[in-house]
């Protein structure tokens, strides 16, 4: 007997001492099950030998330790472009093996690309891609549908197949649709991988809204299948859910993996593609999407394979349905999705602390005491910053120049009383450092250690009392901290708790009368909190509930008049939605739709004439979108396309004439684009070339 597959998951009876705990009466499992699947070992899917310096980049290996250890991945590359078929299709969630010749093989959800701004119908998902390849990293061969669905057999649509081979005979089990209550999960099996009969005894089992995304692995004498559902068959908290089975046939009732916070009524899904492997005593689940819109995927530890908490947040990384794969003893992390065009990979990092979270604002662009804009950008290799700087106010920008390798994230900038620009940034460890201007325009110190750590850039604004405050977040998103000047150009005084834990750097603005106000989603993304000073640099208030689900980082812009506004994704990434002061300092209005299906969180700029601009990128990359105050605090205007591609968001930049300019990057890190108002408040000039050459930061707005 053989047992091949790409995703290690295991599931067995929660563990506690004194005994077995059973939830809810779901079914039983017999305690010869228990001991066999904690014994289990962990099985892998080696690639057969060859060449892989095409790959690129190559995971950095870490030995596994009996300690919990930090997930995090690579940049993702493309090595399956669907979307130059004709038509242009998507992947989803899918499955990887390798056949009895090495080659791999792809099967997953596929259908027809929607045009930029659109999100394609998941109802006409009705075929299972299937693909083969010699290596992981390609070249990737499209072949027949593995399925088409099949109406008289109860399918509406086929989603998220999951492959095994047992005992010669490969199994495909995937979604076949259903009504709002009893979604199907159904079984399809090949000797060669290339043709599939489905189960004639019908549909394996039914479960709630949305249950789907299975996946089997053996484990011992028994087979344990993990999929997303919601806690009822009516809805409520998402859920991952686990079945066992003997024969690949007959399972179980269902039993609880992991509890969300968010519930059908208030969000989108976001534990799909459940995925659990163990490393070093360990068991890690992989969820999403979360933390940001539609691509994230969170990681969670435990020490026992089906009960998984919030609180034991174990990483994070850009990608949506990921599949790991370990080849050759390395770690690999797929990619794929409705914005994605194909499938991508990455190397997948373990490490020993929680990877630094990335800002979405990349470039990071300051103003120079003469009004000279300089900007701050990511090596394409993470190990440190490059910088440039126009050569006179409003005008041609220098060349890049190396600006030290201490910095693993883009940084925070501000300028002191004194008039000198500084930086604010973390090495790749958590360690927080600094760098600070001798002088006005003048030359740069050295980056020092600004003593503790943190999980990423800080957010840094000036007080009421002229002294720079400190926002952070704690490394791996434990905590909220702050700390402030002293005096406004002394030193920093000590490092405080202010809140968490929580899953973005907060986002912080003062308001008409000069009272600092904090905003920040809290971890797994269950709502927005807020928490703002009872009088302009006095003490805070407590922290309240200020939304309901997002993703992201919230972002919080200030009006003409000093009223603040603030804009939120939605969870999946679905829209964005807005929350304005009812006047200057005063209460807060509703919450309301403020369209656009974005990428992740978008950025602000501001006019000469004070009137607001928002920028977004969608979620594909393929394209920017901008929408405009009509007057100075007033209402919107409508969206409109504003060129792309593009990935992150735009950063807007004030020149010192009154025009905006607004720096892109390219998708994959290639290169950055430029594009700037005529004259203040005017029409904006074309595209053009910033940087020619590739930068990183990539990650955008998430940790990896």
């Amino acid at each position: 007997m053989t047992t091949q597959h790409t995703r290690a998951r295991w599931a067995t009876p929660p563990v506690r001492r004194g005994g077995v705990r059973r939830r809810g009466g779901h079914g039983t499992v017999g305690l010869v099950l228990l001991i066999s699947l904690l014994a289990a070992a962990v099985p892998t899917a080696a690639a057969p030998a060859g060449d892989r310096s095409a790959r690129g980049e190559r995971p950095r290996e870490r030995v596994a330790g009996s300690g919990p250890e930090w997930v995090g991945s690579g940049t993702f590359r493309k090595v399956y472009d669907t979307s130059a078929e004709q038509p242009a299709r998507y992947l989803n969630d899918h499955s990887l093996i390798k056949g009895p010749d090495g080659t791999w093989h792809m099967f997953g959800i596929t259908g027809e690309q929607a045009a930029p701004g659109e999100v394609p119908d998941s109802a006409e998902e009705d075929t299972l891609a299937h693909a083969t390849a010699p290596e992981l990293d390609g070249p990737w061969t499209t072949r027949e549908p593995a399925l088409t669905v099949d109406p008289s057999y109860g399918e509406d649509h086929l989603w998220a197949p999951h492959v095994i081979e047992h005992d010669g005979t490969y199994y495909m089990f995937y979604s076949g649709g259903g009504g709002e209550t009893d979604a199907a999960i159904n079984l399809a099996t090949s000797r060669d991988l290339h043709h599939w009969t489905r189960e004639p005894s019908g549909t394996l089992f039914r479960d709630g809204w949305v249950a789907r995304d299975p996946f089997v692995l053996r484990v011992g004498d028994h087979w344990v299948m993990y999929y997303t559902a919601t806690a009822t068959r009516e809805g409520g908290a998402h859920v991952v859910a686990y079945r066992t089975s003997t024969d690949l046939r007959n399972w179980s009732q269902r039993r609880i993996a992991f509890t969300d916070t968010t519930t059908k009524e208030n969000s989108a899904p976001v534990t799909e593609s459940p995925f659990v492997l163990r490393r070093g005593g360990w068991w890690y689940l992989f969820i999403g999407p979360r933390g940001g819109g539609y691509t994230g995927t969170d990681v969670y530890r435990s020490k026992d394979p089906t009960d998984f908490e919030s609180a034991e947040y174990a990483g994070h990384f850009p990608a949506h349905a990921p599949e790991v794969v370990r080849d050759e003893g390395r770690w690999w992390v797929t990619h794929t999705g409705w914005f994605q065009g194909g499938l991508h990979l990455a190397p997948l990092n373990w490490r020993g602390t929680p990877p630094p979270w990335h800002t979405r604002r990349s470039p990071a662009v300051a103003r120079e005491a003469d009004g000279r804009l300089t900007a701050f950008a990511l090596r394409p290799d993470g190990t440190g910053l490059a910088r440039r700087t126009q050569r006179a106010p409003d005008g041609e920008w220098g060349d890049w120049a190396a600006f030290g390798d201490r910095a693993a994230v883009v940084p925070t900038s501000v300028r002191n009383g004194d008039g000198t620009l500084e930086l604010f940034a973390v090495e790749d460890d958590g360690t927080l450092i600094h760098r600070r201007q001798s002088a006005p325009n003048g030359a740069w110190g050295p980056w020092r250690k600004l003593g503790g750590r943190a999980g990423a850039a800080p957010t840094v604004v000036r007080g009421a009392d002229g002294r720079l405050e400190m926002f952070g977040l704690a490394p791996g998103g434990a905590s909220l901290t702050h700390r402030a000047r002293t005096d406004p150009d002394g030193g920093w005084g000590p490092e405080e708790r202010f809140g968490g834990p929580a899953a973005s750097p907060p986002a912080v603005a003062a308001d008409a009368e000069g009272r600092l106000q904090v905003f920040v989603v809290d971890r797994g993304g269950e709502r927005v909190l807020h928490r703002a000073q009872r009088t302009p640099g006095g003490a805070w208030g407590q922290w309240e509930k200020f939304a309901g689900p997002a993703s992201g980082q919230p972002v919080v812009a200030r009006h003409a008049d000093g009223g603040l506004e603030v804009f939120l994704l939605n969870p999946y990434g679905d829209s964005l939605r807005h929350r304005r002061q009812t006047e200057p300092a005063g209460g807060w209005g509703e919450w309301s739709d403020f369209g656009g299906f974005a990428g992740g969180a978008p950025t602000v700029g501001r006019n000469a004439d004070g009137r607001l601009e928002v920028f977004a990128v969608g979620p594909g990359n393929d394209y920017v979108s901008r929408r405009g105050q009509l007057e100075p605090s007033g209402k919107w205007g409508e969206w409109e396309h504003f060129g792309g591609p593009a990935q992150c968001a735009p950063v807007p930049a004030s020149q010192a004439d009154g025009r905006l300019s607004l720096l892109v990057m390219r998708p994959g890190g290639a290169g950055l684009a430029q594009r700037d108002q005529r004259a203040p408040d005017g029409s904006w000039s074309q595209w053009r070339d910033f940087s020619a050459g590739p930068v990183g930061g990539t990650a955008c707005g998430e940790a990896s």
